[in-house]
């Protein structure tokens, strides 16, 4: 993949890259409630950060790394990780948020009786619920 798809693909995020004394650099402006470090530390990566400026809403981020062919290629796979985790997770966010305006309609426009019935089926067999995979099938 040419340098311009690599760059194309952070859209707004990408804001510069470069290299420092065989350190590649590459800065991204994420929201500031952005998970990084956790996502960096789980996935066990050589992948380095630091915060730079910071806003209430965005902030600035170096991710940098040796500039080796195989610790650039990690750097790029762990970037594009922690932006689809976040991006998922905002996702999620906002469709909790639609289902919860949604429920509350239902709470208002019908009585009791029925409310209690009430069921909420998955089209999948299992739940993760707290990192732990739970049946729903009984």
């Amino acid at each position: 993949m040419g340098i311009y798809k690599e760059i194309d693909k952070y859209g707004e995020y990408f804001h510069s890259v470069r290299l420092h004394d065989s350190i590649l650099l590459l800065d991204l402006k994420v929201p500031t409630k952005w998970e990084i470090k956790k996502i960096l530390t789980s996935l066990g990566s050589t992948t380095q950060i630091k915060v730079n400026d910071q806003t209430e809403t965005h902030s600035l981020v170096s991710f940098y790394c040796p500039f080796t062919e195989k610790e650039c290629s990690t750097l790029i796979l762990d970037i594009d990780k922690i932006i689809k985790w976040n991006k998922d997770l905002e996702e999620k966010n906002n469709l909790l948020n639609m289902k919860i305006l949604e429920l509350q309609k239902v709470f208002e426009t019908n009585n009791i009786e029925s409310l209690r019935s009430i069921n909420f089926d998955f089209s999948e067999d299992d739940l993760k619920l707290d990192e732990q995979t739970t049946n729903l099938a009984r």
